[in-house]
Formats: C-alpha cells, structure tokens, sequence
C-alpha cells in the first residue's frame, strides 16, 4: 500500500478557517503542504503553525481565479518540495448573496469565477501530472446550499455545478489512479458563520438533527481519508458532512 511519506499537497483558500484546519491536518498526516491563498498574512500564519509543530509547509499567494496564475502555481508548488504534486484541495471561494431580482450579473460572474472557474483552473492544471503520476487526489468543495437556499442562488449555481465537474473530472481521470471527489458541508463553525448574529447562528442550529454547528477539524477529518491512498476505489462521489441538515426534512 503506497504512504503519503511527505507527498505534496496544494490546498486552496488554506488560510482561512476551514483551510486552515485541513491544512495542518494533512501535515499532521505526513503530507508536505502548500497552503494557497488570496491573503498572504492568513496563508503564513497557518504554514508557520504547521512548521512550528515539526510539519512541512509553504506559502503560495495566489488569485485561483487567473488561469495563468494557476499554471504558475502548478510549477511552484513541485518546485517547492522538489517532487510532483500528488493531492489538490480546493477550499477557495467567495460569496455574494442577494434574492433573484436584485442578483447583479457582476456578482453572478464573480462567484461562479471564483467557484467553479477556479475549481475548474486548478483541475486542469494539476490532474495531467497526476495522470502522468499514475496517482492523484483531488478533492472539492461543494455545500449544501447546492441543493437550494433563499438568496444564493449565485453560490448554489457555483457549487451545484463544482459537484457535476467533480464526476465529469473522474470519470476521466480514474483509469490511471486519480480519484476526484467532494465534500459538501453543512453548517460549519467558522468564517462567515461566526460573523453573524446570534439569532441566526441560533435559527440555523435548530434545523440540524446533531443539535449543533460542525468543527472545521470534522471537515479536515473527512478530506484526511479522501486524499489518502486507502480512498483509491471511491471517485466521483459528494460526501455530505452536515450533522443529518441534508436530511432534516425527515425528522
């Protein structure tokens, strides 16, 4: 059975809350890590807790929406470790929230561009060194907002259709010991989340059978398994991490 053994792995967004717990969990794995991120102060702050803890780790600020920036990003990212990367964790993304008659085209674009254009830039880039590799692990990030949410119809579009580009792109990619999978959250307790009000953080809670927001480590947990060698005959799939939300109609 292969071992990670210090293979390379790119995660995108890595500076923020839930990049920065897959971040230093795939450290902990054993995992070198190139943490990417729009903010250069966010992306240090988690390398250098990786590397304070005896991890491996770098930096790398980049727009992921820059196809062109991207490809640099593929040659840095080998580079930086002197061997191929064999993992890629898109966690990078923005959002503009507004109800249907008053979505602006501008913010429409800018979340699709910096959702499914950026998944799409960073697949592209990486997989055929993986393919050529004979070992790859991509894993993306959808929500369960994809399945429909009042005002986000911009986010619910970007991550409806990362999950279609997530089985297109393993389908192609699974003959030659790629898997490309996604990771659909729920509520989780960081970012955007934690900056709003009490209410409403109480509102959303309610509608979660487990009776609480999720840990970012949960989501971490999750993309530890599906990176690692022993995930290599699951592709093409969206697990959904959301303390049964998904599922809260049942109760």
């Amino acid at each position: 059975m292969r071992t990670v053994d210090g293979d390379v792995a790119v995660v995108t967004g890595g500076g923020g809350g839930l990049g920065a717990a897959v971040s230093r969990r795939l450290a902990d794995d054993g995992w070198s890590v190139v943490v990417v991120d729009i903010v250069p102060e966010g992306a240090r702050a988690v390398a250098e807790s990786i590397t304070s803890a005896g991890g491996r780790a770098v930096v790398a600020v980049a727009d992921i929406s820059d196809p062109a920036r991207v490809d640099e990003l593929r040659d840095e990212a080998a580079a930086a470790f002197g061997r191929p990367v064999a993992a890629l964790v898109n966690l990078a993304g923005a959002v503009r929230n507004s109800v249907l008659s008053k979505l602006s085209d501008a913010d429409f674009e800018l979340v699709l561009r910096t959702h499914l254009f950026a998944t799409m830039h960073t697949v592209r880039a990486f997989g055929p060194g993986m393919k050529a590799a004979g070992f790859g692990r991509i894993v993306n990030t959808s929500s369960v907002a994809a399945r429909g949410v009042v005002a986000g119809i911009s986010y619910s579009s970007a991550k409806g259709g990362i999950e279609g580009l997530t089985r297109s792109a393993a389908v192609e990619l699974a003959r030659h010991g790629v898997t490309v999978n996604c990771i659909e959250p729920g509520v989780i307790a960081t970012g955007m989340f934690l900056g709003t009000p009490a209410e409403f953080q109480a509102a959303q809670v309610a509608q979660i059978p487990v009776g609480r927001a999720g840990h970012p480590e949960e989501i971490a947990a999750a993309v530890s398994f599906l990176v690692s060698p022993e995930s290599a005959y699951i592709t093409g799939q969206t697990l959904t991490v959301c303390g049964g939300l998904s599922v809260g109609a049942l109760r």
